[in-house]
């Protein structure tokens, strides 16, 4: 796990472990942990609100290998 979102009092925590990872991939997952706020679901209109970031695509492969 990357990072969390606890969507009742809108508080975002990300791992230390993205320290060492590119900006590009930590901006997608602090993208992703936001549209949670919005979205508390991985939905069609979470992954919509996700897909906004150009980047979205090559971080998750980068965070799956």
């Amino acid at each position: 796990q990357f990072g969390v979102c606890n969507c009742r009092n809108k508080t975002i925590r990300i791992s230390h472990r993205l320290a060492s990872m590119p900006d590009w991939v930590r901006d997608y997952v602090i993208v992703h942990e936001l549209a949670h706020i919005l979205q508390p679901n991985h939905s069609d209109a979470f992954w919509e609100l996700v897909n906004r970031y150009l980047l979205t695509e090559r971080a998750r492969g980068y965070l799956i290998v």
